[in-house]
């Protein structure tokens, strides 16, 4: 999953912070520039894949969704890691990022999942959008 611009990314993040916990705390804001690199980094990664290179072609109609939902969670997946009970590495700003870089990914992608509570029907919602002359 590793990517030239993920490093890149990874190593200007980590520039500019101390501690992982300084990250997080400002990527609560969802107009933080993480996101905005999150959204390029989605986009070469899963056009590399066959099955989600429509979404790498679209991360700009979800990105808001997912980034809202990102900076709402974002603390309480910090304090899972606190409490031992969750995966994000608090250990150091680099793998931190990644990590978080690599959740975005994910966070994407569960957009579409029919398990997940907030699934989004692409096919239902391109029908309205044409309906209504969108799209």
């Amino acid at each position: 999953m590793d990517t030239y611009s993920l490093h890149l990314y990874i190593q200007l993040f980590a520039k500019k912070m101390q501690t992982s916990d300084q990250f997080i705390d400002q990527i609560t804001d969802p107009n933080h520039q993480f996101y905005g690199a999150a959204r390029d980094i989605a986009r070469e990664i899963l056009s590399k894949t066959e099955n989600w290179k429509w979404l790498s072609e679209r991360i700009d109609d979800f990105a808001v969704i997912v980034e809202q939902d990102v900076a709402k969670k974002v603390q309480k997946w910090k304090m899972r890691a606190i409490l031992a009970n969750g995966k994000m590495p608090l250990c150091d700003p680099m793998s931190t990022i990644k990590w978080l870089f690599e959740r975005m990914i994910n966070e994407y992608k569960n957009l579409f999942d029919p398990k997940r509570k907030n699934y989004l029907d692409i096919q239902k919602a391109d029908i309205i959008l044409k309906n209504q002359g969108g799209v």
